[in-house]
Order: structure tokens, then C-alpha cells, then sequence
């Protein structure tokens, strides 16, 4: 059985019909180590852009519009850490970093410090959605099904709700993996908030909680939404402007039906896929 067998589920709507092996697509798994690199330090710009704006904006003296201008840069940074740590937890969780399994799992860890969670809480009900998309006991592919405003008040609490499931279902070395994430999280926010005093570092954690709590609404909600037509539950995007704002991220339909392509190489999944002629996903459409 292949990577893509185990993801072939049966549901009680009809999707439309996609021939899988119409499409090349393992010359795309390859790993170059130069890639790999280059895909472990993608949010570390962003964290020192955070940290130097965090600074200017608690700066003696600086106040007002200057200020502000400081907050929403480094509020812009966070983003962007945290866009592009769950890129980077993600590839682990689907081993496509080109690291060894005990090296995801690492990696996953440092994510989690950085992120303010547990990224293997998120790895255990990721896999269990790719497996039964869309179906019974889906935790995370679960908001997905509600309406848009139930859906807003419920993507706060997400978070937390996904964890509680993680640390009730998973593997016991999962679970170990968790709350070791949970206590090393916890006790570098004291040492920073505690010791250091750093103001830097509350506007950081506060603005990093904020992105926890509003992801669910794009990641899942906005990318799972109304897909019974197509054939797999899963959206996907061709705007290159909206594209490049997400790091690729929005390559989601993509991402279901060919899990062990890593995110850098979906752009041009994409594009083999749509030299199909196949117009396959609901594409969203953003110009």
C-alpha cells in the first residue's frame, strides 16, 4: 500500500472521481540537504524581526504613533513565526523534512517551546484527520462542519480542546512527548516573564496566543469547508499574491491526496495537477 492508499476513504456523500496516478509526483519527495536546512530555518528571521521590534516599541521614549508602528511589525513577525513553525511541525509530523524519525520528533519539540504548545498534541489528531478526514472522531476536521459564526466562537478554545484529546487518545509515548512539550513551554515563560522581566517577551506571548487561537479558523475552517463535490474534503488556492503571503500552506487539497510531498515542493504538485486539465478541488479563487 502506498502513501496515498491509506488516505482513500469512504464517505456517505459522493465525491468526484480523481485518478491519483495520473500525476507524477515521487520525484517530488526527494530530499536535498540544503533544503532541508533551508526549511528548518525558515521561521528564525522572523523571531529575531520580532525581538527587534519588541525592543524598539518597549524602548525608553518611544511612545504614540512610533509605538505603535514598533507593536504591529513585531505583530506582523509573530505571524510569521508562527505561520511558518506549524509549516515547519507539519513537515515532521509527515516525516518530510529529509530528517530521521527521532530527528522530527526533536524538532517538533523545539516548535512547540517556540509556539507556546505542543506540536505532538497537534501531530496526533493531524494524522488521525488525514486518515478519517471529515468522519466520526475527526477532532480537528470537526470545526470545519459548523457555520461560520459558531464556528468563530468555537476556534478560540480549539486549541485546548485539541490537546485534551491528544493527552485522552494517544500513544503513551505520545502522551510523554506532550506533556514534556506543556512543562518545558510553561517553565521558559517563567523564566522569561519572572527573571528576565522582559516586556518583549509578554508582547511576544500574547501576540503568539492570539495566533493559536485564530489559526483554527484558517487552517481548518476555511480550508475544509463545503468539499463533498470534490475529491477529496479539502480546499486548495491559486492566487500567487496569497500563495506567498502563506508560505504554500494554502496548498491543502494537495497536501490530502499526496502527504509525502513536502510543503516546498506543492507549488509544482499544483501545477502538474492542473496540466491535467482536471479542475478538481473547488479551487479558491483570489485573483
Amino acid at each position: 500500500m502506498n502513501n496515498h492508499d491509506s488516505h482513500r476513504r469512504t464517505h456517505a456523500h459522493a465525491h468526484a472521481v480523481f485518478d491519483i496516478q495520473s500525476v507524477p509526483w515521487k520525484d517530488l519527495v526527494k530530499h536535498q540537504r540544503f533544503e532541508t536546512a533551508r526549511e528548518l530555518c525558515l521561521p528564525l528571521p522572523w523571531l529575531l524581526v520580532a525581538v527587534v521590534c519588541g525592543q524598539h516599541a518597549s524602548a525608553v521614549g518611544v511612545t504614540g504613533l512610533a509605538q505603535w508602528g514598533w507593536i504591529a511589525a513585531m505583530g506582523i513577525a509573530v505571524i510569521y513565526v508562527f505561520m511558518l513553525g506549524l509549516r515547519v511541525a507539519h513537515n515532521a509530523f509527515h516525516g518530510t523534512l529529509g530528517l530521521t524519525r527521532s530527528g522530527d520528533h526533536w524538532v517538533m519539540g523545539v516548535i512547540s517551546v517556540m509556539m507556546l504548545g505542543s506540536s505532538h498534541a497537534i501531530n496526533y489528531t493531524h494524522m488521525y484527520h488525514h486518515k478519517h478526514c471529515m468522519e466520526k472522531g475527526d477532532v480537528e476536521g470537526e470545526l470545519a462542519t459548523l457555520p461560520f459564526w459558531r464556528a468563530l466562537l468555537k476556534s478560540p478554545i480549539y486549541p485546548v480542546y485539541i490537546h485534551i484529546a491528544a493527552l485522552r487518545d494517544a500513544p503513551v509515548m505520545q502522551k510523554r512527548w506532550i506533556l514534556a512539550e506543556l512543562a518545558v513551554s510553561v517553565l521558559v515563560q517563567c523564566v522569561m516573564l519572572v527573571w528576565f522581566e522582559s516586556p518583549v517577551y509578554v508582547l511576544y506571548s500574547l501576540m503568539m496566543l492570539v495566533a493559536n487561537l485564530s489559526a483554527p479558523m484558517v487552517g481548518i475552517w476555511a480550508v475544509h469547508r463545503q468539499c463533498e463535490a470534490a475529491p477529496v474534503d479539502a480546499r486548495s488556492c491559486r492566487s500567487r499574491v496569497i500563495n506567498f503571503l502563506t508560505c504554500g500552506m494554502f496548498y491543502h487539497a494537495e497536501h490530502h491526496l499526496f502527504p509525502a510531498v513536502p510543503t516546498r515542493h506543492l507549488a509544482e504538485l499544483a501545477k502538474r495537477i492542473d496540466a491535467t486539465g482536471v479542475r478538481f478541488l473547488g479551487v479558491t479563487e483570489f485573483g
